[in-house]
């Protein structure tokens, strides 16, 4: 009898978790664009402000930054130092691939992530202020599409680990 309860507790706490762990993956998802949108706010003022080169820029960035959006600035930043021959969009793609597994669930976000490198040097002050703009209002989008998806499917997968774990529980008893 006690083997057969601890069976049963163990498999719904088990079906739980799946789905706690699949609705932590939406919650990260919004806080890692939130993030990246904030960056960028910062990454205006910097070029706006003051004549921060973009290297150093992405270094500052990236200390104030939690990761996983940190840890893509700084690598960015150490590749344009350390690479005097890669332009500004090959150090963002190196950093990109390297830190993507940090980001797995951004899987969705990538090709913004990418179009990003794709401006980072190009222009002067004003057209980079405007594409920073433009980056913003894109992450502004997914951000807004994240957090819907995250408020209607984050209590779904809760509910749906914990009745499927019931479920379960059911038929093998």
């Amino acid at each position: 009898m006690y083997l057969k309860l601890s069976g049963a507790i163990l498999i719904i706490t088990a079906a739980y978790l799946y789905g706690n762990n699949v609705s932590a993956a939406f919650r990260q998802r919004v806080r890692c664009l939130e993030e990246l949108l904030m960056s960028l706010e910062m990454l205006q003022s910097e070029i706006g402000h003051g004549l921060t080169p973009l290297p150093e820029a992405f270094l500052n960035l990236g200390k104030r930054m939690n990761d996983p959006a940190g840890s893509l600035f700084l690598e960015t930043a150490q590749y344009m130092k350390l690479n005097r021959g890669l332009s500004a969009r090959e150090c963002w793609m190196k950093a990109l691939k390297k830190n993507f597994l940090e980001m797995e669930y951004m899987k969705k976000d990538l090709h913004l992530l990418e179009r990003f490198g794709k401006v980072w040097g190009k222009g002067d002050k004003k057209g980079q202020l405007a594409q920073v703009a433009l980056m913003q209002e894109s992450l502004r989008q997914a951000l807004a599409e994240a957090r819907e998806e995250q408020a209607k499917n984050g209590k779904i997968w809760r509910y749906l680990g914990l009745m499927g774990g019931i479920t379960v529980v059911i038929f093998l008893f």
